[in-house]
């Protein structure tokens, strides 16, 4: 039997689709995976917090077990905005235009606006810790209010008691 070039024997099935050379294959991959890399470069910068994909994990800190995000109609306190702290694990960050003892004031008057049993602040002139409980006590919430730079961070932790964000 004969075959002309380029044809399988009959029991051999052919190859379905294109066949990728390792260039090719090297530029598909690229195809697909740099518009991945660039959507979260070039993400839109929104001044609330939003629920990720961490926002359904627990994770442990120095202050308990907590919701690794903030729920989304989570308050930003001191007149504040999200902020992205690469540096800390927790449940979100805000920061805020005012100093550290102006903004420690504002978001224990909005906590207790808000029905959170605020116990007094306790740290220095230059970083306060804010503790606070709701559903008699179930839910917690840990509040770092430290200057960042020329602003102040209120680093936020979320009790794992609290409801899922």
């Amino acid at each position: 039997m004969r075959r002309r070039r380029g044809q399988y024997p009959h029991e051999v099935l052919p190859h379905l689709g294109p066949r990728l050379t390792p260039s090719r294959r090297y530029r598909a991959t690229l195809l697909f995976v740099l518009p991945l890399l660039f959507s979260g470069c070039f993400g839109s910068s929104t001044a609330t917090p939003t629920p990720s994909q961490a926002a359904t994990t627990v994770i442990s800190t120095e202050y308990g077990r907590v919701w690794g995000a903030l729920p989304a109609d989570f308050p930003l306190l001191a007149g504040g905005h999200a902020l992205v702290r690469l540096d800390v694990q927790s449940s979100g960050a805000i920061w805020s235009q005012m100093g550290v003892n102006e903004a420690t004031a504002a978001a224990i008057d909005e906590l207790r606006r808000l029905a959170w049993d605020v116990q007094e602040p306790t740290g220095s002139a230059t970083a306060r810790r804010i503790t606070a409980t709701r559903n008699q006590g179930a839910c917690t919430l840990t509040i770092l209010v430290e200057p960042l730079g020329t602003r102040t961070s209120l680093v936020v932790y979320l009790g794992e008691g609290c409801p899922k964000p």
